[in-house]
């Protein structure tokens, strides 16, 4: 087996590009299903969602949540506002 030495190896100076530290709650659930999840393979709960995130990413995968999105909030919005603001006399 070779053996590598280390010591004179230099941090990646692309590492901050590569990645970016987050904050994010989960309630205790989650953090359990993540937990259960990842015991069998000895990863952590915040490995186990790192790597389904990144799966969940790199196979393309969209969520579709079954809300407005935020221009569709805007437009109803819009009409909610020409329809308020407009002359409401019965027609003759």
């Amino acid at each position: 087996m070779r053996k590598f030495d280390f010591s004179k190896a230099i941090p990646n100076p692309y590492f901050e590009r590569l990645s970016r530290e987050i904050n994010f709650r989960l309630d205790f659930h989650t953090i359990d299903y993540f937990e259960k999840l990842g015991k069998p393979y000895g990863y952590s709960a915040e490995e186990m969602i790192h790597r389904y995130l990144r799966y969940l990413a790199g196979a393309g995968f969209t969520l579709d949540i079954n809300e407005p999105t935020l221009e569709e909030r805007k437009r109803m919005k819009e009409v909610i506002v020409e329809l308020t603001t407009t002359d409401r006399r019965p027609r003759q």
